[in-house]
Order: structure tokens, then sequence, then C-alpha cells
């Protein structure tokens, strides 16, 4: 996919990105034109807001859309011997969410860049998302895509939990870890002080597919999935 389609993508409102904190232990890009694309749908937004009894935070995540998540824990370089894409890369790389740094050394110029944290961005069709998922592979990202196409040959896991499960949670890190991570693969969530420690409620009562880049990594979100009290069925 090329620089210019996915700055393209972005600005016509086909995804949406945001920020989710990384899972505790989970562990060429298709060319296209502007103008094939699909007309822009905008994007539903997971609902937040106050729970009327306990004032707790209580978001409703849309379970049925598409999302790709993405990181790269490390910095990673590239070096291009053309200004403009590297300025093309800059750009695309900013607008999801990357830190970027860019350095002209004389006949080329690096671009560095990193995503520590997960981030994820809401895909209207399957094209998109096959395409941003080979993109950030080919930059070098760890992917899971949520609500994958039927016909995917990737690995993938199922997963629901019907009833309502509360965690205790004392380090605040690791509660913004564990939330960002519910709400990005589709839970109902909802979190309030109690205390010395916060208590973080969810439940997941629909099948939710989540799709991975290796059996690997399929094989380290089901083990997580299942130690936080999902039912789990791999197809890997």
């Amino acid at each position: 996919m090329n620089y210019l389609a996915i700055c393209a993508a972005l600005a016509s409102g086909h995804a949406l990105v945001f920020g989710f904190s990384e899972l505790a232990n989970p562990t060429a890009a298709i060319p296209v034109k502007p103008s094939e694309q699909v007309q822009p749908m905008k994007p539903e937004s997971d609902q937040e807001s106050p729970d009327q009894q306990s004032g707790a935070k209580v978001t409703q995540a849309k379970s049925t859309s598409k999302r790709v998540g993405f990181r790269l824990k490390d910095w990673k370089t590239v070096h291009t011997h053309s200004a403009q894409d590297a300025q093309e890369t800059v750009a695309t790389l900013k607008k999801i969410g990357c830190d970027v740094k860019s350095e002209n050394h004389g006949n080329h110029v690096d671009v560095r860049y990193r995503c520590p944290e997960w981030k994820s961005m809401r895909l209207t069709t399957d094209q998109l998302v096959n395409q941003w998922t080979t993109w950030c592979a080919a930059k070098g990202m760890e992917t899971v895509v949520v609500n994958p196409s039927a016909t995917t040959k990737k690995p993938t896991v199922k997963f629901r939990l019907a009833a309502k499960r509360t965690i205790h949670l004392h380090d605040s890190v690791q509660t913004e870890q564990i939330l960002n991570t519910l709400k990005l693969i589709g839970c109902d969530v909802s979190s309030h002080q109690h205390g010395d420690h916060m208590d973080v409620t969810f439940k997941c009562p629909q099948w939710i597919t989540i799709e991975l880049p290796s059996e690997a990594k399929a094989f380290s979100w089901q083990k997580w999935l299942k130690e936080s009290g999902f039912e789990t069925q791999p197809s890997h």
C-alpha cells in the first residue's frame, strides 16, 4: 500500500487510531489507489459513561468492529535515498501514533521509529485490514486483528466470558494495560477506585475472534485469555 493511499485512507475516515497499552506477555504492502478504496464510513466509537449507581467508568466496546492492533517495542531504522519517500514514511508513521525521528546523512535519510505500547485502528473492510496488517508487518511490527475475515488462513483464537468477572489491581500501570487490552478485544469494561486498589469488572458475552500472525502468538494470547477466565476455542 503506497504512502499516498495510506494518508488518503486516514484522511477519509477509513481508519480511526487510538492507543492501548501492552498486553502482559502475549507475545510488500499491497498497492492501492485512493480511487479504488471503498467509500468512507464513519466508524463508531466505544461508548464510555459513568455507572449511575456506582460512579464507575463503564466502556461498552463495539465487539463487531474490525480492528488492527500493532506495536514495535524497540527502535527500528530504515534507510532511504529519496527525500520524498522519507517524508511520506515519517508522516504516515506519525499519523498512526508511532514515535519517529529522521536524520539526513547526505546521500540517504535514516528514519527511526518505534511504537512501544500497543495501538490500534478501526477499519471498515477486510481489504483495508489486509492492507494495513501487511504494511505494519513490513515495517517490523507485531499485529493482532479483532474480528478478522471468516476466510483468513492465519491462526485465530475465539473467546468469550459470559458472566462478569472482577479483579483487584494495585499497580496503576498494570491496571491501564489490562483495561486497554480488554477494550481492544471487545469486552465491556468498568473500573473504579476502591480504597488502595482498583476494581476492574469485565465481560464478553458474545464469541469474538482474533487473528494472530503465528502459532506462537496465538498460543500466547490463548494462554492469557484462559488465565483471565475466558472460554477459548483455538483454530491453530
